[in-house]
């Protein structure tokens, strides 16, 4: 780090790549964007551009670049592990992109890894920056909708060219599965965070799209949480639908809905006869920005903290745990969809 500021290398140039790149411009006082990695020429190029910083085709050159304090990986699911143990090795501050990897294990070992070498690891798990989230999150630890019965999440999304495609998408090897270890990171960081962990669940997949595709593209799981509340959290990848995220709480005194596609976006139901509704103050309809922005923030979060040498606000320990109950939706299915212990 010279003149006070961060450098950073961004490995990955594909289609998140923009956000991360927004929520650096908007610390510019904090850090610098150096370097930019991708096998895409074109796509590097068009990301470097924005920093006048350097282009690799390797990550382990960018990583090797002396001038690199902080490394952001946006990567393929399965190059997770190998490109953030190098740059853990290379005493690096690191940025991984969720999931943090494609097995609870390897998860595990990065954070361990990172902890012995001394440098500041955050997952970029935008979940814990989205404005209705953290309203919800209010509401439910101020005891507003009481003792908490049940909890539904649904994650929507349209994927169908991107399986069909050739790259890493749709991909067992490179992907480690599909609509669960894609969606499931956000989904069980969710509840871990609001509710706090799973005691069992079950889980159903199927697949849809097949042309070049070998994973599943739809997903549901449910369960029982520690607490004692039922929930049923589903996902798919066939919605002809713009991509959002949905929350329903329910309590024994009111309960939440929060759904990125409504206006507004997040509403408290104090009794059955209460049709209106009341809007929750603080976040705002935004189909468009809700996910742009909430990337942005997390972005921004880790490089303000490994300034001010500080933990981020995700502590990557749960985004672990969600890859530990995503294994076990997959073990449920594997079982024909028989009842695991978590």
């Amino acid at each position: 780090m010279t003149g006070g500021k961060l450098h950073v290398g961004i490995v990955g140039a594909g289609l998140i790549a923009p956000n991360h790149a927004a929520g650096f411009q908007e610390v510019l006082e904090l850090c610098e964007v150096v370097a930019v990695c991708d096998t895409n020429h074109e796509n590097a190029e068009n990301l470097a551009t924005l920093f006048d910083a350097r282009i690799y085709a390797d990550y382990q050159e960018l990583i090797a670049d002396s001038q690199v304090d902080l490394v952001d990986l946006l990567l393929p699911h399965h190059l997770h592990y190998p490109a953030a143990m190098a740059v853990i090795q290379a005493k690096k501050h690191l940025l991984l992109e969720k999931p943090v990897a494609v097995t609870y294990a390897q998860s595990l070992e990065i954070v361990e890894a990172a902890r012995q070498a001394g440098i500041h690891f955050g997952v970029a798990e935008n979940t814990r920056y989205i404005r209705a989230y953290v309203e919800a999150d209010k509401l439910i630890r101020e005891g507003k909708l009481g003792n908490i019965t049940l909890v539904r999440t649904f994650l929507p999304a349209n994927e169908r060219i991107r399986l069909s495609s050739d790259d890493f998408w749709g991909k067992r090897a490179s992907f480690g599965g599909g609509a669960l270890i894609d969606s499931g990171p956000h989904t069980f960081y969710l509840l871990k965070w609001l509710f706090g962990e799973v005691k069992e669940l079950v889980a159903f997949t199927s697949q849809i799209y097949r042309v070049n595709s070998e994973v599943e593209d739809n997903a549901d799981v449910r369960g029982r949480l520690a607490g004692g509340a039922d929930f049923l959290s589903s996902f798919t990848f066939t919605a002809e639908v713009p991509h959002s995220e949905r929350l329903e709480v329910y309590g024994t005194a009111g309960s939440l809905i929060v759904d990125q596609l409504a206006d507004p976006p997040v509403k408290f139901y104090a009794e059955p006869t209460d049709f209106e509704g009341s809007p929750v103050e603080g976040p705002r309809y935004d189909p468009m920005g809700w996910h742009f922005f909430s990337i942005v923030e997390e972005v921004k979060d880790f490089v303000r903290c490994v300034a001010a040498g500080q933990p981020p606000a995700v502590d990557p320990l749960d985004c672990c745990y969600a890859i530990h109950v995503i294994e076990k939706a997959y073990e449920s299915v594997r079982h024909h969809s028989q009842l695991v212990q978590v």
